[in-house]
């Protein structure tokens, strides 16, 4: 008897739950005419139907607000169409300037870069005239230096010539 209870018990729960899973196949199959019934809008939480909860919640309650409030809404809708063009076409008039600016910008950045670029090549050319000069300005510095010196030490060797004894002698 336990037996036949067991089995029979089994047999009941398999039953149901094949008959969920087809059932959950028929929802899957067919959830885009079920979506919107508040009978199965909580459903995707048991069956996975690849939808989130709360985006199908948003989803349907937009839908069934457009439904309601379309002919309501109709001309608003088409005058914000209308604006909505307008800003567009507004939004690609700006971004053609946006372009142009930047265009024109790169043309005065070449340009500048063009003219600098000569300047760089002149001052480097000067730069290296100036180094130079300033190492001819040394050598001659240098020679005259050596100059200086030598008259410089001759003067001092004449003078200590003339205050040596042979100079006091010689009457220099």
């Amino acid at each position: 008897m336990l037996l036949f209870v067991g089995i029979t018990l089994g047999a009941v729960i398999a039953a149901i739950f094949m008959y969920g899973l087809n059932q959950a196949k028929y929802v899957q199959d067919n959830w885009s005419e079920m979506r919107c019934n508040p009978a199965f809008m909580l459903l995707p939480i048991v069956v996975e139907v690849g939808v989130d909860v709360g985006t199908n919640f948003m989803n349907c309650t937009t839908k069934s607000f457009s439904d309601y409030a379309g002919l309501a809404m109709d001309g608003m809708n088409s005058q914000m169409g209308v604006v909505g063009d307008s800003l567009g076409s507004i939004a690609t008039a700006m971004e053609d300037m946006r372009g142009m600016m930047g265009s024109t910008r790169g043309g005065f950045m070449m340009v500048f870069q063009m003219v600098f670029g000569k300047i760089q090549n002149l001052m480097s050319s000067m730069q290296y005239l100036m180094i130079r000069i300033r190492t001819l300005m040394g050598r001659i510095v240098g020679v005259f230096a050596s100059v200086i010196y030598a008259f410089y030490a001759g003067e001092q060797t004449a003078e200590a010539a003339k205050n040596s004894p042979i100079g006091k002698f010689a009457g220099l």
